[in-house]
């Protein structure tokens, strides 16, 4: 292939020596279809002093003995390695005798993936070299654990060496030397930082005057991000944003899909971009490698031009998204499920939602993630009295009026309180209410075709009293209601699947988010010049529960009423017609991955962050959605277990979660189809048919 017809992959990193395998990797990938272009984004200088400190250690015979002060040492970065090797060639000069005297080839060197797996390998040490597949500190913390207690026992042990940079994360240490562990199964580690890490001046002229030059020819180009650093320098090279003292000073936008991609080699890399630059990467790699970075590279790459045969497809260009599926949709009257509701096994036969066995360790963690409280929040009912019929009970209606019960009365009020629902609703349903879904495309994108075409999905949820009726016409603003980002785009669809989420607005009005999230806007870049963010189109609406289990999880169950069949739209976004998810609450105050972290996060109150008693996950309770920047992680899960009744409420007989779930449902249903059909949607959120797009079921 002419090289002129190549891609160019610029990879943000410095070029290995003496081979790179991303070079090889890329240059024989898809019969040299790729251009390997090296952009060195760190420069690293070595802390004499502290290799000069490990060689000590290996000259005192610190790894020397039955109780010897190290047993092993950890790596988790290239440049530790090269560190390592310059005092292994030291000693060696020495003599070899004296490294084999003084470092015995039993000790473990613990590595976080292939690339320090190779480097150690040739040092030609004979030691065992572990954790390569591991990916990450957190899953190679684990792996430390697990196989050094098997090699010393006791509260005595050895400590671990680790040989670490300026820049880091602490999660390797902390999971060591947790207190949550018992003292015959924690580890000494000792952290020794022996280089520092600093952006090259020159990367950003040097970025800019490489991709400029790729532009200029008209040729598409990846960008791989290896590592945070050097992240806001590329965007800000882009025109995507400017930063003054690392700090946003004015995003400018999206970049041209048709010019760039964009991948990580890690979920740490693409959480900071996402989390702290607003920024979508195409891809992550699934493995930090160079075979894990030129899959994920493939894997667009395919979408892609899958994505312009389809355009040049007729059929395709009948149907655009934000058009209904069916001719008669939007018809207020027959377009809507029918009077008699199925019930959710049905529902879940239907959708052949079988999950597969539930692993021991994955419930441990799930158990972990939604908190151990051990305090029921929900209160002994007191005793049940006999229930007056339901057509003779008062219902308070919008506004707050009391009205006489009448077969009338209250019917015509969108949200009627009533007091012997809430007497007769599960006392573990601890929120319910009205929920919308929306995606918005990626810039420059009028009509999705898929998934890969979008920015970001979000939902809106629109709580209301826990007694509440649905009656006829649009929701009132109860100035309450909370917008969620979803970064991944999709929802879990199960239980293997774990995705973050965000509060972006908390106890917002629909007016707010008419402003200032449903519209788009068109602004000016310097390099891409006028840009235009499209609105969002509204793909799904529908009633929801927050609920407590016996197992003192917490779940998010959901039941949608728009549109009235769901379609590719909705199942490739991981909605189905009723699901749900184990919900769990980031506490801000304990740390961990990068992609568990948000730039500044919510104000809780003292009292807030002191029930989380010190856990890093906790039960949700609704006051905590309050609040803006607060992090949840959503686990896939099987529906029945989210409207399970509590062996409480069975004794006092009251209805089950899954009773009211389907009457809130049968509701809402109702009050849509005598509305305006599926387009009640933009009656409900106060916007106009003419700006946004119908509820598509297809794209």
């Amino acid at each position: 292939m002419p090289p002129s017809n190549k891609i160019p992959v610029l990879l943000l990193k410095t070029k290995s020596a003496p081979t790179d395998a991303y070079e090889e990797c890329f240059n024989a990938l898809d019969d040299g279809k790729y251009e390997p272009i090296f952009v060195p984004v760190l420069e690293h200088r070595f802390k004499q002093a502290a290799l000069d400190q490990v060689y000590q250690h290996i000259i005192d015979r610190a790894f020397i003995g039955d109780r010897p002060k190290y047993g092993a040492i950890i790596f988790t970065s290239q440049r530790a390695v090269e560190a390592f090797a310059r005092i292994v060639e030291e000693i060696r000069r020495k003599g070899p005798e004296l490294l084999e005297a003084c470092f015995p080839s039993h000790t473990p060197l613990y590595v976080v993936g292939p690339a320090t797996a190779r480097g150690l390998k040739s040092l030609n040490l004979h030691c065992p070299v572990l954790g390569e597949e591991t990916g990450n500190g957190e899953v190679l913390a684990a792996f430390i654990l697990k196989h050094y207690n098997t090699l010393y026992k006791g509260d005595n042990k050895p400590g671990l060496l680790f040989l670490v940079g300026d820049k880091r994360r602490d999660i390797i240490p902390t999971t060591l030397q947790s207190p949550e562990l018992g003292t015959e199964e924690r580890l000494g580690v000792d952290e020794l930082e022996i280089y520092e890490t600093g952006e090259m001046r020159s990367f950003k002229s040097n970025f800019t005057s490489i991709w400029q030059e790729n532009t200029k020819k008209g040729v598409r180009q990846w960008v791989v991000v290896f590592s945070p650093s050097g992240c806001k320098a590329m965007l800000e090279s882009l025109g995507f944003a400017r930063y003054e003292d690392n700090k946003s000073v004015k995003p400018l936008g999206q970049l041209d899909d048709e010019m760039f991609k964009f991948a990580t080699i890690g979920p740490t890399t693409y959480s900071y971009l996402v989390q702290e630059c607003g920024f979508v990467p195409n891809a992550v790699a699934q493995s930090p490698s160079a075979e894990g970075l030129a899959e994920a590279i493939q894997a667009v790459e395919k979408d892609t031009r899958s994505a312009t045969r389809n355009d040049s497809s007729p059929k395709k260009e009948e149907v655009k998204a934000g058009t209904k599926r069916k001719a008669d949709a939007a018809s207020p009257k027959g377009s809507r499920k029918a009077t008699k509701q199925s019930t959710i096994e049905e529902t879940l036969a239907g959708n052949n939602t079988e999950q597969p066995p539930k692993d021991p360790a994955d419930d441990a963690e799930m158990k972990d993630a939604a908190g151990e409280d051990g305090n029921d929040q929900m209160g002994e009912d007191p005793a049940k009295t006999e229930a007056e019929p339901e057509e003779e009970e008062t219902v308070k209606a919008e506004g707050g009026n009391e009205k006489s019960g009448t077969q009338d009365g209250g019917k015509n009020q969108p949200v009627q309180e009533s007091s012997q629902r809430e007497k007769k609703i599960a006392s573990n349903i601890l929120e319910k209410g009205i929920i919308y879904f929306f995606t918005r495309n990626r810039v420059g994108i009028e009509d999705s075709d898929s998934v890969g075409d979008l920015q970001r999905t979000y939902f809106v949820l629109r709580p209301l009293p826990l007694g509440t009726k649905l009656g006829e016409g649009a929701l009132p603003d109860l100035e309450n209601n909370r917008l969620f980002a979803l970064p991944k785009k999709v929802f879990p669809k199960s239980h293997t699947d774990r995705f973050m989420a965000f509060v972006e607005k908390a106890n917002t009005t629909i007016q707010d988010l008419k402003d200032n999230f449903f519209r788009g806007e068109q602004y000016e870049t310097k390099t891409m010049g006028t840009r235009r963010t499209e609105p969002v189109a509204t793909v799904a609406e529908g009633v929801y529960f927050i609920t407590r289990t016996d197992d003192r999880t917490t779940h998010f169950v959901y039941a949608i009423t728009i549109p009235s069949e769901i379609g590719e739209v909705q199942e490739d976004l991981g909605l189905r017609s009723q699901g749900s998810f184990v919900i769990s609450v980031k506490n801000p105050e304990r740390g961990g991955p990068s992609y568990a972290n948000l730039p500044q996060g919510p104000d809780f109150p003292k009292e807030i962050i002191e029930e989380f008693r010190g856990l890093a996950w906790s039960e949700v309770k609704p006051k905590y959605l309050d609040y803006a920047n607060v992090q949840i992680l959503l686990i896939g899960e099987n529906t029945e277990k989210a409207v399970e009744a509590t062996t409480k409420d069975q004794k006092h007989d009251k209805d089950s979660p899954k009773e009211e779930l389907e009457k809130f449902e049968h509701e809402d249903e109702l009050r849509v189809e005598h509305l305006h059909g599926d387009d009640s949607i933009f009656d409900d959120l106060k916007i106009s048919r003419e700006e946004y797009s119908k509820v598509p079921t297809t794209w």
